[in-house]
């Protein structure tokens, strides 16, 4: 992977694919392999850049940022590379980083996969659907959730969670213009459905998709579901909005 620094901070991302830039963001505790579902039929469509954020993966020899400050350092990344309109699908806490990334750079579209960002309750309430949760997902994902949670640690892993409980983004979702798309898995348990119909009322250029059988990891729980749903939103969002 590559790694792009900004004083203390550093962003380690990969490449793959030819055409528009599309931008992958991984949830709490993961890395960029929760993608690896998805990555080789988007990078037939799009340059697919898979970024391992602050205190994760191949950036997991750090703190995680303040999921603003975490918007920040992407943005400037994104200015670095210059990578202009790019399209963004962020899962979980990538979908909240997300929603403030959008806030203050224009994006081509949005997908928010099951964020987090509408999520206020305590960590020990959140940890206690943890198993409900694997039960309800893909039980080959469970080593890659593991692994990645032990690298990460349980000191980011707090840290993390208690940013996203403390991060509220209301103030933030009237500046959101970009066509943005909801997906979210029937059986999520951790960012529940009502969840994503409020912020489908919040979001003026919204529409949400919700993938059955799916648990809250849908881009692994369902992957083929969730590529056919996110690719004809990227290649052409606002044509798929007026008709979704």
């Amino acid at each position: 992977m590559r790694v792009f620094r900004q004083g203390s901070s550093s962003l380690a991302y990969a490449r793959r694919g030819a055409g528009p830039p599309l931008v992958l963001l991984h949830g709490l505790s993961g890395s960029a392999a929760w993608w690896r579902r998805n990555v080789p039929a988007l990078a037939q469509h799009f340059c697919v850049y898979t970024v391992d954020l602050m205190g994760f993966g191949k950036s997991r020899r750090q703190h995680p940022l303040p999921l603003r400050e975490a918007a920040r350092l992407l943005e400037a990344w994104l200015g670095a590379l210059e990578l202009r309109q790019p399209r963004l699908i962020g899962h979980s806490m990538g979908a909240h980083i997300g929603l403030h990334l959008a806030a203050r750079y224009p994006l081509g579209a949005l997908v928010l996969v099951a964020a987090s960002a509408l999520v206020r309750d305590p960590w020990w309430r959140m940890s206690l659907r943890l198993p409900q949760a694997a039960w309800h997902g893909a039980w080959e994902f469970l080593p890659t959730l593991a692994w990645d949670a032990l690298r990460a640690g349980p000191r980011n892993l707090y840290r993390a969670t208690q940013e996203i409980i403390r991060d509220d983004p209301a103030e933030l979702l009237g500046h959101v213009n970009c066509p943005t798309l909801l997906v979210w898995g029937e059986r999520d348990v951790l960012v529940t459905r009502p969840m994503g119909e409020r912020l489908r009322e919040s979001l003026a250029n919204s529409h949400l998709v919700v993938i059955p059988g799916a648990g809250h990891n849908v881009m692994y729980d369902r992957a083929a579901a969730f590529n056919a749903t996110v690719i004809p939103f990227l290649l052409n969002p606002t044509e798929v909005l007026k008709t979704g």
